[in-house]
């Protein structure tokens, strides 16, 4: 018969500790290669925006440079504009009334059962003129639908802006086609 034998390994203590001193090392190269490669990575960054910061002032420079030659061609030529002439010509393109977009917006503010009739400037007063009719309530009186008309015009500032004051001129019954309609008058005054 054979014998049983036992193999033991005396210095099996000193592996494990060799093998985890040797991962202990593995962590502390690794925790130190990726520190220096996150540096790396935010160094590399800040250089890439410190060159393309560099790159659009020197484009900004260039682009003021060539603003400061075409300020001294204008102002040797005879077409030169002061600042004054500048300021003005804004004052008057913002003040202005413009018409069209008025009119506009009127025709998509008043109620379906309004139909204008007439519009009218008159120059010496600087007042517009909305001329119309809308359809008898039973439910109001004549005055009152008038009034929310104009209600309605005050409201939206779109078309309110400019207007110094938007008050009522007169309104009468009229009968069209065996119907009764109020026909009226609202003046609009430009400051």
């Amino acid at each position: 018969m054979y014998g049983v034998y036992y193999k033991i390994n005396l210095n099996k203590a000193s592996n494990r500790m060799d093998q985890f001193a040797v991962k202990q090392q593995r962590r502390v190269v690794m925790a130190i290669g990726t520190y220096f490669l996150v540096i790396a990575l935010i160094a590399g960054f800040v250089i890439y925006k410190a060159v393309q910061n560099q790159r659009m002032i020197k484009s900004l420079k260039s682009t003021l440079a060539q603003i400061d030659s075409e300020i001294e061609r204008l102002q040797a030529s005879s077409e030169f504009l002061s600042p004054q002439d500048i300021y003005a010509l804004a004052e008057l393109a913002n003040n202005r009334l413009t018409w069209t977009e008025k009119l506009d917006v009127l025709g998509r503010i008043l109620p379906k059962e309004v139909t204008l009739t007439g519009l009218d400037y008159d120059y010496q007063v600087n007042s517009l003129t909305i001329k119309g009719i809308t359809k008898v309530s039973m439910r109001m009186k004549d005055l009152d639908v008038i009034n929310s008309i104009i209600d309605i015009i005050k409201a939206d500032p779109n078309f309110s802006s400019g207007f110094v004051d938007i008050k009522f001129g007169g309104s009468n019954r009229v009968k069209r086609q065996n119907q009764e309609l109020i026909s009226f008058e609202i003046y609009c005054l430009v400051g």
